[in-house]
């Protein structure tokens, strides 16, 4: 019998993911990581000698059997991979700290197991990188970045999707930087990379978003439209038009057409984009930002009425998250 039904937990995640109740989804991941780690008190059944309590963790290990070395090992795979999509659910929807926390917790457990040489270390550390980008710790980010670089370098079983991964999620930091060239080059390197994995349209969908905000930031206006176009022709057929980059390049879109005075265009894209990031994430910062620019778009195009009515939900929804 396993420890922990971990296909399941994933098939179950998935489905609460699709039902777009964040509560839920948290109580979900909570509950079962109590689960998961009520399995690591080693079952009698099994057990090599009466009482485990009295030794160091050495004699411990030792005196176990290998059908209780494999049951701690399936435990800890578990309590690792829900820590996991815990630390990213909570990135998802601003909860930084409790993201953060969660990743500390991954850390430890893989630390501990001496896996951190390990590609799935280098993911972990990956997956921690982008909550520090989004917390605005930038410097700290492009640091997790390096030693993820490093793993994946060294490491036997790393693949050309976790360096695609890697590159385009450094390029968002640079970007956010306003170091446009490094991140023109890192998105260039992770679509090399991309185009080697067969079936990932979303990344590549998004590789092209990334790029074409930094080719505009650029005042590459051409290039920028020609990968926005791209980007947007893949996310309308994934996932019912619900990807979670969609938003972002639709707000990439509006970005484009507030700037060259198309205002009402700009509002309703703004629009959208917050709608369909409000639906998968809740109200987060990402939320609070459209609402914001949907209401400038809105000012411009003289609609004062939805102006003032996306300026409040922007305010509210800020004050909330601080």
């Amino acid at each position: 019998m396993a420890a922990f039904d971990i296909q399941g937990f994933y098939k179950k995640l998935d489905e609460h993911f699709a039902r777009y109740d964040n509560a839920a989804t948290e109580r979900f991941l909570m509950d079962s990581l109590a689960e998961a780690e009520s399995y690591m008190i080693i079952p009698s059944e099994c057990s090599s000698c009466s009482d485990h309590t009295d030794h160091t963790p050495e004699e411990t290990v030792a005196c176990m059997s290998d059908q209780e070395k494999q049951w701690i090992l399936e435990c800890s795979d578990s309590r690792i991979a829900i820590l996991n999509e815990m630390a990213c659910f909570y990135r998802g929807t601003s909860q930084f700290d409790k993201c953060l926390h969660c990743f500390a917790l991954v850390k430890d457990e893989m630390d501990n197991r001496g896996l951190e040489h390990n590609s799935a270390y280098a993911v972990v550390m990956l997956n921690m990188a982008g909550a520090l980008r989004l917390m605005g710790k930038f410097e700290e980010s492009l640091a997790a970045f390096g030693e993820a670089e490093r793993i994946l370098q060294t490491s036997s079983n790393t693949d050309a999707y976790e360096f695609a991964g890697l590159y385009n999620n450094t390029g968002l930091v640079y970007q956010d930087m306003g170091r446009l060239d490094l991140a023109a080059q890192s998105f260039e390197k992770a679509l090399e990379y991309l185009q080697k994995v067969p079936d990932n349209d979303a990344e590549i969908a998004t590789n092209h978003a990334n790029l074409a905000i930094t080719y505009y930031n650029s005042g590459k206006a051409e290039q920028a439209l020609a990968c926005l176009d791209k980007a947007l022709s893949i996310f309308e057929t994934l996932d019912g038009g619900m990807n979670p980059h969609y938003a972002g390049a639709l707000n990439t879109k509006a970005a484009i057409a507030y700037h060259a005075g198309r205002y009402a265009e700009a509002a309703s894209l703004f629009v959208t984009a917050g709608e369909k990031t409000k639906l998968i994430f809740g109200e987060n910062k990402d939320y609070a930002l459209l609402c914001r620019n949907a209401s400038a778009a809105f000012s411009q195009a003289g609609d004062s009425d939805s102006a003032k009515r996306y300026a409040d939900l922007a305010e509210a929804v800020s004050a909330k998250l601080n």
